[in-house]
Parts: structure tokens; C-alpha cells; sequence
């Protein structure tokens, strides 16, 4: 399921590295509506979902330092999870109580609209709505993982296994995938006190139609539930 919430703006001023704070505001809502799927969902452990950048109609704003200054009276935030339960609790924390709070700034929920999601066959061309942040292990330091490193999509098309495996308990019929990234801008992420490098990206992907879809629903890559990974049909 894909929503797309409409926020009005009530104070202008958040913080540049904002995505752990719109997690921890799902979290608040899941655990308002209900206790004890947040209780689960705060285990170790792969999360099925996702969301984006705060997107601001015509880029009306403007960085200061470590700020962002909002010119906007509305922004939209898209989430999206394989898991009706958890799109279920999230809506209906929102609901609870619409007046949220995002890294200093704060908004009020003024429309949740759920999007009718496109067919996803065995081929797609995609662009990222929050940026794709793949890791490895190298001489026992984790590694953050850029497009240029061919270990970049091996361990990307292994998360979706996982994933799948996740969500369905079995593995998928095809595990086949191949991405290819058509335009790539290097990001670095903060969450909490770690920054992340991960990427923007464009990118055509052919393969297995299991992976795909568990791809768009929850995310490409790792840390989806930090804001990382979720992506939209182009």
C-alpha cells in the first residue's frame, strides 16, 4: 500500500538530516494505534517499509547551515509498505492525533490519500524518492557501497531476497536481477550520530517480477525504515 500525506506547514524551520525524525514519528503512530504491532516492529530485524524525501512544491526553500528553511505552506511525504497492518496502524495514528512534529518543524495532517500502485512486470525503469543505501563487510567494517562497485547490486538483489523471504516465507521463483543506473548523485545521510552515503538514482531493472515488486513496495537497498530506498515508476 502507497499513501501520500499532504502536511500543512505551522513552523518552517526542521533540521537538513530529518529522516530518522519522520521515523520516529511513524513509530509514534503505529505504537498510538497500536501497541502492540509497535512492540513487534521495535525487534531486530528487516522492516517492510519505506518512505520519502519530504517533497516541497517548486523547491521553496532554503539551507541555512545544518537548517532547513521552508517557504512552502505545504510539503508531502509518501510512504509505502508491503504490509496493510502497518499502513493500517500508521493512518490511523495519524488520524488520532494530526498535529506532528519533524526535526523542529511542525505540521499539521491536512489529506492522506492512498495511490493506486502501477503493475510491476519483469522490467521497469525507476527513480529514487529517498536515496538507495547498500552496504558489505570488508575486514570486519561495514562498508558503505556506491554504484561503480559491482558487490553494489549483488548485495542489492540479495536484500530483496530477504525481503521476500520476510514477507512470504518461502523464496522467490526467480531470483534473477539486473540493474542498470542510468543517472547516480552521491548522497551522504545522517542518522543520529552516523553519517550514511548512499545514492540517488535512475535506474532500468529487469529480472525477477518478485523482486521487483517487493522492491517497490519496501524499498530498494538497506536502513528502508530510516527513509532509505523507496523508489517510483518513471
Amino acid at each position: 500500500m502507497r499513501i501520500r500525506i499532504e502536511l500543512r506547514v505551522s513552523s518552517s524551520v526542521l533540521d537538513l538530516n530529518y529522516s530518522y525524525h519522520v521515523a520516529s514519528m511513524i513509530y509514534r503512530c503505529i505504537q498510538r494505534s497500536d501497541p502492540d504491532l509497535s512492540l513487534e516492529l521495535h525487534k531486530p530485524g528487516i522492516k517492510l517499509w519505506t518512505f520519502s524525501r519530504l517533497m516541497v512544491p517548486n523547491r521553496e526553500f532554503r539551507i541555512s547551515g545544518d537548517k532547513i528553511v521552508l517557504k512552502s505552506d505545504f510539503v508531502n511525504l509518501y510512504f509505502s509498505t508491503p504490509r496493510k497492518d502497518v499502513a493500517k496502524a500508521f493512518i490511523e495514528g495519524l488520524l488520532k492525533d494530526p498535529e506532528i512534529k519533524i526535526g523542529g518543524a511542525k505540521f499539521v495532517v491536512s489529506e492522506i490519500r492512498i495511490i493506486r500502485e502501477p503493475k510491476i512486470g519483469s522490467k521497469g525503469r525507476f527513480i529514487t524518492l529517498s536515496p538507495i543505501s547498500v552496504t558489505t563487510v570488508r575486514d570486519g567494517k561495514t562498508l558503505d557501497l556506491y554504484p561503480n562497485d559491482p558487490k553494489f547490486y549483488e548485495n542489492l538483489r540479495k536484500n530483496l531476497i530477504k525481503k521476500f523471504k520476510v514477507l512470504y516465507g518461502s523464496e522467490p521463483s526467480n531470483s534473477e536481477l539486473e540493474v542498470k543506473p542510468l543517472k547516480v548523485k552521491p548522497k551522504r545521510i545522517r542518522i543520529k550520530n552516523t553519517f550514511h552515503r548512499c545514492v540517488e538514482m535512475v535506474f532500468d531493472a529487469k529480472g525477477s517480477r518478485e523482486l521487483l515488486e517487493i522492491g517497490y513496495k519496501a524499498g530498494f537497498g538497506e536502513r528502508n525504515s530510516m527513509g532509505f530506498g523507496m523508489v517510483k515508476v518513471v
